[in-house]
């Protein structure tokens, strides 16, 4: 192109304003590929990277990468797998190697798993990437992973057969959850058309097709339990915590989630017969702006999701927790599929109870508070059965601030088991609070558990034995000091005697005027059996 290598003429030359050139010409390459490399980039290049200025040469990598040029991939690779190079360093070589398409990356992306500021890109990078050790990495870091990482993982290994028979593998021997597998998974599994792979998703999942007889028969079951006067007892924050882990992947409502699929704000949700059947047959009416799209790579990739934007070369994908950009020569295989992107089957996993809060947050007006089920304190001795009080447990190694009891029976908007709860002041960010845990017996146990919320409260992690649990619990909340409710973490098999509990602050809410942890009570609960 005869103007294009014009301006990286006067770019070598500096007669045209550098940052001001390299934004424009990252923003028109935007969601192409494969574009060819002028001859007068090598040029250009070598004088951009001996730039005094480091936004300048990191703008010459971004644009190297999207020319083809190979002589940065190498450094890039070696970057992101370095564990001791600074980490925005290393966020940005993830980027660029993203970006660029680089087919020797896949190493240096499991490498970076390892990492907690990176692995949730470079977890999603790595289905690009058909590449014989993926699994194995992702399994072996699976019990360290938060909620979004782990919803991340299993989305990755949903993209090829090898890697779906890893997970199914890891499943039936119980290295993770079933129910970590969703029903937009399995829609994903069941694309390849792999007779000995549905019979052993019907294996670990259940029956994954319904008749129009059987949806209309699951829809007035549905309705007989949900009586008027049942939904109105349902607990609303919780199911908005239910609202956030089953659908706000693809769904907005009242501003927050994605919109991969529309935004239900707006919708008729206070009606039951409308809610009940777009959740259990999505696909009985698919506008066409939400017709997902399936793409079969030549490496024998399979995703699927809303196309976004298209080129002379790519397409870009909305997934259900990523933005792919795929090259047109990479792809084998590309329909319109007759599904809702919404799967069937969203409410297998969920208690009667669940479904009942999840559908009256559905039908709520207002947003309400994010919290658990209201914690199942005996009216008689004040106190949760079987729990562990917060106060009562032993401190094991306090890193910044102290850890006491605190007395809440005068805050009147909530209940606290014993009326009192283990009260951590002085922390910061990355502090650590590590309590100890008494197991009574070998088994598999849910935990169980009830902390506090305030406006001086912070954003906790816990972890049981430095493996972490779920995804970080912000404990903000304006004006009145509730508690999170019931939170309860996936099942995990613990030993009879003594482990570590852990709460790490990790931030705070924008709004939060403090980093203060309250724990309540620990409970560790037997898990009631799936069917």
């Amino acid at each position: 192109n005869v103007t294009l290598n014009a301006v990286l003429e006067a770019l070598t030359k500096e007669t045209l304003p550098r940052p001001l050139v390299l934004d424009e010409m990252f923003a028109a390459f935007e969601g192409r590929v494969n574009i060819p490399q002028p001859e007068a980039w090598t040029a250009a290049y070598e004088a951009l990277s001996k730039s005094d200025d480091a936004a300048m040469r990191d703008k010459a990598d971004q644009i190297a990468v999207i020319f083809g040029d190979q002589r940065i991939l190498p450094r890039l690779r070696a970057l992101l797998a370095d564990a001791k190079a600074p980490e925005a360093k290393r966020q940005q070589a993830l980027d660029i190697l993203v970006r660029g398409r680089d087919k020797e990356a896949a190493p240096a992306f499991q490498a970076a798993v390892a990492d907690t500021a990176l692995r949730g890109a470079a977890i999603r990078a790595l289905s690009a990437y058909d590449h014989e050790q993926t699994p194995a990495v992702l399994l072996a870091q699976y019990a360290k992973l938060n909620e979004s990482e782990k919803r991340d993982a299993i989305n990755t290994l949903c993209t090829r057969p090898t890697y779906a028979a890893a997970l199914l593998d890891a499943i039936e021997k119980e290295k993770l959850p079933r129910t970590d597998l969703h029903a937009y998974n399995v829609q994903a599994l069941l694309r390849f058309n792999d007779e000995k792979l549905q019979a052993r998703i019907k294996s670990v999942w259940g029956e994954f097709r319904a008749t129009a007889k059987d949806k209309q028969e699951l829809i007035a079951k549905h309705k007989a339990n949900l009586t008027p006067a049942r939904v109105r007892n349902g607990d609303l924050s919780n199911g908005r915590r239910l609202f956030a882990k089953t659908c706000q992947n693809c769904h907005a409502l009242f501003g927050e989630g994605q919109k991969v699929g529309p935004d239900i704000t707006g919708s008729n949700r206070a009606n039951l017969d409308y809610i009940l059947e777009n959740m259990l047959d999505p696909s009985a009416i698919v506008g066409k702006d939400f017709r997902s799209t399936i793409i079969e790579t030549t490496d024998g990739r399979v995703v699927s999701g809303l196309v976004t934007k298209e080129t002379d070369s790519a397409v870009t994908l909305r997934t259900i927790n990523d933005t792919i950009i795929i090259a047109k020569a990479d792809i084998e295989e590309r329909k319109l599929s007759d599904l809702s992107i919404m799967p069937e089957g969203q409410l297998n996993t969920l208690t009667p109870d669940e479904i009942r809060d999840l559908v009256a947050y559905l039908g709520s007006p207002t947003q309400v508070a994010l919290r658990g089920p209201k914690s199942p304190i005996d009216s008689k001795t004040g106190k949760v059965p079987e729990a562990l009080e917060g106060e009562s447990l032993k401190i094991l190694k306090v890193s910044a601030g102290n850890a006491a009891g605190q007395k809440m029976g005068g805050f009147t908007k909530d209940k606290w088991s014993g009326d009192d709860h283990l009260w951590w002041t002085g922390g910061k960010r990355g502090a650590r609070l590590d309590l100890e845990l008494p197991v009574a017996a070998d088994g598999e146990f849910v935990l169980e558990l009830a902390l506090t919320k305030a406006r001086d409260y912070g954003i906790v992690q816990v972890r049981i034995d430095d493996e972490t649990l779920g995804s970080p619990i912000d404990g903000f909340n304006n004006p009145d000091v509730i508690t999170t409710g019931v939170l309860n973490f996936e099942p995990r098999k613990l030993t009879k005697g003594l482990h570590k509990l852990t709460f790490e602050i990790v931030g705070k809410h924008a709004d939060a005027v403090g980093f203060m942890v309250g724990v309540d009570y620990v409970r560790l609960v037997t898990p009631t059996p799936t069917k």
